[in-house]
């Protein structure tokens, strides 16, 4: 048996960064990019010389904070379902030497926070950067009699904060739940395992036309998008599940 203390874990937990950074480095990718959307756009919510100017425009950007949610919810919950395949056989041969599971699943939590916390700081300063940027070039553009600033806003950062460490306990909770559902053999086999083919069914192809359907009439029945934009954001969310469902049947 392996005595297993907190130091080994944190080893274990660099190590097994490196060892799989052909792996990571994607993820850490995403992960920093989706960050930096979702942080741009919250600060251009929360930016004084846009909301002082229009009281539309803190509306769509809080439109687009839930479309860019959503978007790299899904986006990185189905990275790490790669990932976590990826990793399978290595997590079976640590129960074999003996780690618990629970000791497995605090290595999982070390590694995804030293992956979260570079994502997050990663993400925030690059959209920090991007953000004056795109401000810059906008004030030489067009020669406006007050120049517009890229806020850093600390509500910002703590929405961004806030919701990516929820998405990275949900994944971590997600790569617990199948290491535990399966034992050592079927995790060493995992890998091999190809994708399984979605079972198709006459009621999600149906309930699949219904949004798709739900979406486009109130894409072409809205007048004003900036005034319904309630109706145009539930019409996003039914085109993102109409398609899922569709491809799924």
């Amino acid at each position: 048996m392996i005595k297993v203390n907190g130091k080994l874990m944190n080893k274990l937990a660099v190590r097994n960064l490196k060892g799989n950074r052909k792996f990571y480095l994607p993820y850490f990718g995403a992960a920093a990019v989706t960050v930096c959307m979702f942080f741009m756009m919250t600060s251009l919510k929360f930016n004084d010389y846009l909301s002082t100017r229009s009281a539309i425009l803190p509306q769509l950007f809080q439109f687009g904070i839930y479309v860019i949610g959503i978007f790299s919810l899904i986006f990185l919950l189905y990275t790490n379902s790669f990932l976590f395949k990826q990793r399978k056989k290595e997590l079976g041969l640590y129960a074999v030497l003996g780690l618990k599971k629970k000791h497995v699943a605090s290595v999982l939590a070390r590694e995804l926070g030293i992956i979260s916390a570079a994502s997050l700081v990663s993400g925030i300063l690059s959209g920090t950067i991007l953000g004056n940027l795109v401000f810059l070039g906008l004030n030489k553009l067009l020669h406006f009699p007050v120049k517009m600033n890229f806020q850093f806003s600390l509500p910002a950062v703590g929405i961004t904060v806030l919701f990516f460490l929820s998405v990275f306990i949900l994944t971590w909770l997600m790569n617990v739940g199948q290491m535990v559902r399966l034992n050592p053999t079927q995790l060493i086999s995992g890998k091999k395992a190809g994708e399984k083919e979605p079972k198709s069914s006459f009621l999600l192809f149906l309930a699949a036309l219904g949004c798709l359907g739900t979406a486009y009439w109130f894409s072409l029945t809205i007048k004003d998008p900036i005034g319904a934009l309630n109706k145009f954001f539930l019409a996003v969310l039914l085109v993102i599940i109409g398609t899922y469902l569709l491809f799924t049947s």
